[in-house]
């Protein structure tokens, strides 16, 4: 079943960069080919998609965001609806003076402003409840990601969830239950929390989900600044100890209030660790009573829109502080919690939503493999480049249309060091790399002609040994280009050399202008037989202009100069012998 996309993509920001997928967890990144011939998209798979929010942090362009539902919300207050807040409890570790964020809340038009913990002391109370009435484990399901999580990759463990809803939905249900008519805003950190408000088992407990990053946006549009405002003050009832749920343990600590190391109690933290557990429920016969599972590393606190940009230690800090110092109700026993709304209301049920990937045959297998180069188990690098934890599964993930079967780097390495070397040895030009002390590192079809020597006899030795070295050692002196001609096993050589220094390596290029060479000299033997042939008839016009000036009488000097400048002029067109391109330098004939 697709799912409305939850995380959106900017492709115009996504850059073939695939982190995305290192980062996903459950590798529910899609990668397609666009309509360009080097045009990748990246996009979020909904039926894999727990919306942990990991790719939102990791993308380093910033191509990954949450889906906005602000304008749901605007359009409630310009009809006039009440409108309650259900604030996260981590809003605490998420602003510098939080409370101020409040007064800013009502400044936009809500109504009522509650602290969500309030729903997370009814839930700590009927996980207790549960624990004293059954002696089954349990993993806690107030964090959404995790119950994506087991729901669509690990439906065998939907059994161990705790059979309640999350502080978020009971706290949603309290407030349409005290409030009748009521819409229900929460805003938190957790993106998750936009897809579990539309669960059918909960619908209707909440109205819209906002993350922080949105609203303060929204406030910011609607000209409300949080360093104008005041410190405000939440209205009641309100949480004692269930403040400290956004924590890694918090959970644990509002139920059975137990000790870092006690054996029937675990508070794990982070979609790595969160997976590793629910394997070993499934595994296991030794598990705890119940687990207290949150997909961020270090929980709701360090949330995909937890905006702090202070380290975790500095987060806790922020919520601890804030829960000594915030307001309690004279009676916060378990029976007053209980009684702001039945228990009954806060029971659910899980489903197996596992959608799995069509399975290959190992012949279709193999067929991806070997398109990308990989013919034997040793090609199979499995080195993760691509996001995959081994060649097999990025195949797998090929067949069913989540990858490109080219998202492998040692394949496009080899492929790009192909072509280039395809290039390389197609030019007619010789090309010869050396370290700057003159050895050999490499060189193409052309420049083995030329010297007369096969890659693998001259590798490794000195070019000195083959061909003159002096360009090679001025380039390496300088590191600057230098050119000239050499001869080299007959031919005429125009020589260019230059230096790379990323590389430092040398880099010779060998043109042949033997040929060019050839044809200047034939042009020019035929301009000096043309000079002399002109020489010749000049003597013998001169000779008959004098016998005939003897005759009659008359100077032969503007003859002598016009057939002088004559055969200046067939010189001057006559090609140099130190060039290769025809010009000036030709002799005069007196």
């Amino acid at each position: 079943m697709a799912l409305m996309s939850i995380i959106e993509t900017l492709r115009r920001k996504c850059r073939d960069c695939y982190k995305c997928l290192r980062a996903c967890p459950v590798k529910a990144i899609k990668v397609e080919r666009g309509p360009g011939p080097y045009e990748v998209h990246v996009s979020v798979h909904e039926d894999f998609c727990v919306n942990c929010g990991t790719c939102i942090r990791e993308c380093p362009q910033k191509a990954k965001k949450p889906r906005v539902d602000t304008d749901k919300v605007r359009e409630f207050l310009r009809r006039g609806d009440r409108v309650a807040v259900s604030l996260a409890p981590s809003f605490a570790a998420a602003l510098d003076r939080p409370m101020r964020f409040i007064t800013a809340l009502r400044k936009a038009g809500f109504h009522t402003v509650q602290e969500t913990a309030l729903g997370a002391e009814m839930v700590s109370q009927a996980h207790m409840r549960l624990l004293e009435e059954s002696g089954e484990p349990y993993i806690g399901s107030s964090c959404p990601a995790v119950v994506n999580l087991v729901q669509r990759h690990y439906p065998e463990a939907v059994k161990f969830l705790a059979p309640l809803v999350s502080p978020a939905i009971a706290h949603g249900k309290y407030l349409k239950r005290a409030m009748p008519g009521v819409k229900v805003v929460f805003i938190g950190p957790c993106v998750a929390k936009k897809e579990e408000i539309d669960d059918p088992e909960v619908r209707g407990a909440v109205d819209v989900a906002l993350t922080f990053e949105e609203t303060l946006t929204w406030l910011r549009e609607e000209g409300i600044r949080l360093e104008e405002c005041q410190d405000g003050e939440f209205d009641g009832p309100f949480p004692q100890r269930a403040r400290l749920f956004p924590a890694d343990g918090g959970l644990l600590r509002a139920t059975v209030d137990c000790g870092l190391l006690s054996k029937a109690y675990l508070s794990v933290s982070g979609m790595e660790a969160s997976i590793e557990t629910i394997r070993h429920f499934l595994g296991g016969d030794d598990v705890p009573r119940l687990v207290d599972l949150l997909a961020c590393p270090g929980g709701c606190i360090a949330g995909p829109s937890a905006l702090s940009k202070s380290d975790l230690f500095e987060r806790r800090r922020m919520l601890i502080e804030y829960e000594r110092s915030a307001q309690v109700n004279a009676d916060a026993s378990p029976a007053y919690y209980e009684s702001l709304l039945p228990l009954d209301e806060l029971k659910r049920s899980f489903r197996d939503l596992k959608v799995p990937l069509a399975r290959p045959s190992e012949k279709q297998i193999r067929e991806i493999l070997e398109r990308i180069g990989k013919y034997t188990p040793e090609d199979e690098l499995n080195c993760g480049s691509c996001g995959y934890s081994s060649c097999r599964d990025k195949a797998i993930a090929v067949f069913n249309g989540m990858a490109d079967p080219e998202m492998c780097i040692p394949y496009m390495r080899q492929r790009a060091e192909s072509m280039a070397n395809v290039v390389v040895n197609a030019t007619p030009d010789g090309v010869i790399v050396t370290t700057p002390d003159g050895t050999i590192v490499d060189l193409n079809l052309a420049a083995e002609t030329m010297i007369r020597r096969k890659k693998k006899e001259v590798v490794g030795t000195h070019i000195s040994a083959y061909m003159d070295a002096t360009l090679f050692e001025e380039t390496a002196r300088t590191m600057a280009p230098s050119r000239g001609e050499i001869a080299l096993n007959g031919l005429v050589i125009d020589e260019q050399v230059i230096y790379v220094p990323d590389q430092k390596l040398l880099v010779g290029i060998l043109m042949d202008i033997t040929e060019e060479r050839r044809q200047m000299e034939n042009r020019k033997r035929v301009a000096e037989e043309a000079v002399e042939r002109a020489r010749r008839v000049i003597e013998e016009q001169m000779e008959v202009a004098q016998k005939i000036a003897g005759l009659l009488g008359e100077t032969t000097a503007e003859t002598k100069i016009s057939l002088t400048t004559l055969m200046n002029v067939i010189g001057e067109e006559m090609p140099s012998s130190g060039s290769t391109k025809s010009g000036s330098g030709g002799s005069s004939t007196q």
